[in-house]
């Protein structure tokens, strides 16, 4: 397996960890730094320097142990490392431009060097990282954390399909979307403390995180789907999606845990923000809920009259509450 660093990152990592250690005390890099760079501007002319010192930037990131925390991160995944013929790691300005993932989906020159790989049965990985990034101590994290999603993606067992098709509109899809994120990433932290490594964000991090996304669940039951999801030794890409897209599907994943509750899911409906009204079909984020109490019964039996089939457990939004409200008045 081979890793390309891009030389701009190298200089990058390079220039900003020497004046940030010789900022903060400690001059050993800066000096180091000098003892070879300075050489460079008395032996060679104007036009050799820049090759001298692209040579300079690569020891020096290698010598450092920049390099070996990407190579050390591929090193826990030996069967990943199999099947990885190319890596290319480039840097970016801003932290929500970091990833990790398979090469075809990066530019034109990129997908063509994934395509040579591949027509050898390997694939390409592609790392962006902002230059900090190398000197940040969780960077060994979070390469861990995301290389066990390119196993996933790889592996054929989880069955890995980007072009699933998924939401019946924008805002449900970006929905669907958000959950699926959060629930593999959670799944791909239990397994890391499963297996004695330390994950990105902890238990209890990933818990907070579950709930933000999960608030509509009550907390006892909400405590025990959590710890179900989090025992659960592997998901597939279905399985991912399919709980993304049902809240159901995830509340089924529950187990007994002290402090917590088993949730009855069958023939249950869950009023989920950004999906679509059963009598309006547009997305809706307010719904109204416990309408047999909201709402008196000639307003839901004018409904039922004009949606067959609908009943007060599918609910409806707001909007259409207050239109049949006045059509069964007679005002509309």
């Amino acid at each position: 397996m081979e890793i390309r660093f891009q030389p701009a990152l190298l200089q990058e990592v390079i220039d900003s960890f020497v004046e940030k250690t010789e900022r903060e005390g400690d001059p050993t890099y800066y000096k180091e730094f000098h003892e070879h760079a300075d050489p460079i501007y008395e032996k060679f002319i104007l036009e050799d320097r820049e090759a001298e010192f692209k040579k300079l930037y690569q020891y020096l990131f290698g010598i450092w142990g920049f390099s070996d925390i990407v190579r050390d991160s591929f090193n826990e995944y030996p069967l990943l490392k199999q099947k990885v013929g190319i890596v290319l790691v480039k840097g970016v300005l801003k932290e929500d431009q970091e990833g990790v993932d398979i090469l075809r989906k990066w530019g034109s020159v990129e997908k063509d060097l994934a395509k040579e790989f591949e027509e050898k049965g390997m694939k390409g990985v592609g790392i962006k990282l902002i230059p900090r990034r190398f000197y940040d101590p969780a960077l060994t994290r979070y390469c861990r954390h995301e290389l066990m999603h390119i196993s996933d993606m790889i592996d054929p067992l989880f069955g890995y399909d980007p072009d699933t098709k998924i939401g019946q509109n924008p805002g449900e899809e970006t929905l669907i979307l958000q959950r699926y994120r959060i629930l593999w990433s959670l799944s791909v932290d239990s397994r890391l403390v499963a297996a004695g490594k330390e994950p990105m964000l902890s238990k209890e991090d990933r818990f907070k995180e579950f709930r933000s996304w999960y608030r509509k669940i009550p907390p006892p039951q909400l405590k025990a789907v959590f710890e179900g999801l989090w025992q659960t030794s592997y998901f597939t890409h279905s399985e991912l999606i399919e709980m993304a897209a049902d809240t159901l599907r995830v509340m089924d994943r529950a187990v007994d845990v002290e402090g917590g509750e088993v949730p009855e899911t069958e023939n249950k409906i869950m009023l989920m923000p950004g999906f679509p009204c059963p009598l309006c079909r547009f997305p809706t984020y307010s719904w109204v809920e416990d309408m047999q109490t909201k709402l008196e019964p000639y307003v839901l039996d004018f409904i039922r009259e004009n949606h067959p089939g609908w009943d007060v457990e599918f609910g409806a939004c707001d909007r259409c509450v207050e239109v049949y409200k006045l059509r069964a008045d007679g005002v509309m």
